[in-house]
C-alpha cells in the first residue's frame, strides 16, 4: 500500500473520530439537557467511530463498488448491493465494538458501557439495536457520506496530509498517554476493591454480599472473626475512600469538578461509587453489631 494512501486513512480515521464525537455528543446531551463531552479521550475524539469508518472504507467500499446482486420485482431490475453492504457494516462494526469493550475491560478492569439490559445482546457488549445502528450507518456512509467527503480529501495535497497527520498525531498520543493514565487510576481502584473483598471473603468464610444480607445478630455471632481484623478493615475502608475521592477529583485540585472519565462514563462512576457505600454500610453495619 503506498504511503500517501495510508495518510489519507489515518486523516480519515481522525476526521470520523471527530465526527462520531460531535454526532454523540449531541444526542447524548438531549436527555440531560446539558452539554455532555463523549469520549474517552480529552479531545473531540472518539476512536471507536474513526476505527469503524476505516472497516468500512477498506471492506464495504469494495463490495459496493464491485458486488452485485440484481433483483426483478414487477418488470423491474433493483441491484441489492446495499443489502450486502449493510450486512458486512453490521457484522464488521460489530466485532470491532465488540472487541474494543473487551479490551478495554481487559486493561482496566471496568465496563465502559453495558447492553446487558438491552434485547439480544452478547455479553453486554453488543446488542441487536445497535448492530441495525451500525448496518444503517454502513449503508448511508458508503453511499451518502463517504462519496462526498472522498471528494473534497482527495483533492488535498499530500505535503499537507503528511503535515496534518504529524501534528493531530502527537497530540493524539499525548491525550491518549493521559486518558490511559486516569484508566489505570480507575483500574487501581477497582483491583483496592477486589483484593478487600477477597481478604473479608477467607478470614470471614463468606463473602461481603452475603454480609450485606445479614442481620445485626447475626455478624455478632461472627464475633471473634470480626473483632479480630476490624481495625484493619477499618483502615482498608478509609484508604479505598481516599482512593475515591482522589478519583472523583481527578487527582487535580481542591474544589475541582469530578473528573471527566466519571462524568462522561457514569457506569464507571456508578460501578466505583456502589462498592464504596458497600464498604460503609459493611461497616456501619459491624460497628453496630459489635455493640450489642
Amino acid at each position: 500500500m503506498h504511503f500517501e494512501t495510508v495518510a489519507r486513512y489515518v486523516l480519515y480515521f481522525f476526521f470520523f473520530s471527530a465526527a462520531g464525537w460531535l454526532f454523540e455528543s449531541i444526542y447524548c446531551s438531549i436527555r440531560p439537557g446539558r452539554w455532555v463531552n463523549r469520549g474517552f479521550l480529552t479531545g473531540p475524539l472518539c476512536p471507536i467511530y474513526g476505527s469503524g469508518a476505516l472497516v468500512f472504507i477498506i471492506f464495504t467500499q469494495p463490495i459496493k463498488n464491485h458486488f452485485s446482486y440484481p433483483v426483478t420485482i414487477a418488470g423491474h431490475t433493483i441491484d441489492f448491493d446495499f443489502v450486502a453492504v449493510f450486512l458486512a457494516g453490521l457484522v464488521l462494526a460489530d466485532i470491532v465494538e465488540y472487541s474494543v469493550s473487551l479490551i478495554m475491560e481487559k486493561l482496566f478492569h471496568s465496563r465502559w458501557w453495558d447492553y446487558s439490559t438491552c434485547f439480544l445482546n452478547i455479553n453486554g457488549r453488543i446488542c441487536f439495536k445497535h448492530s441495525i445502528y451500525w448496518g444503517l450507518s454502513s449503508v448511508i456512509f458508503n453511499y451518502l457520506i463517504f462519496p462526498f467527503v472522498d471528494g473534497y480529501f482527495s483533492r488535498i495535497p499530500a505535503k499537507l496530509v503528511y503535515i496534518s497527520v504529524a501534528v493531530i498525531l502527537v497530540i493524539f498520543a499525548i491525550d491518549v498517554i493521559d486518558a490511559v493514565r486516569k484508566a489505570l487510576d480507575v483500574r487501581e481502584f477497582v483491583d483496592k476493591v477486589r483484593k478487600l473483598r477477597e481478604e473479608v471473603s477467607d478470614r470471614l468464610g463468606t463473602t461481603v454480599d452475603a454480609l450485606l444480607a445479614m442481620g445485626e445478630g447475626e455478624i455478632a455471632e461472627l464475633g471473634d472473626k470480626i473483632e479480630g481484623g476490624r481495625a484493619e478493615f477499618n483502615n482498608r475502608v478509609e484508604e479505598l475512600k481516599t482512593s475515591f475521592a482522589n478519583l472523583s477529583t481527578g487527582l487535580i485540585t481542591r474544589g475541582a469538578k469530578k473528573s471527566r472519565m466519571f462524568r462522561e462514563f457514569p457506569m464507571v462512576e456508578s460501578r466505583v461509587s456502589e462498592e464504596m457505600s458497600n464498604f460503609e454500610k459493611l461497616r456501619e453495619k459491624i460497628r453496630n453489631a459489635l455493640k450489642r
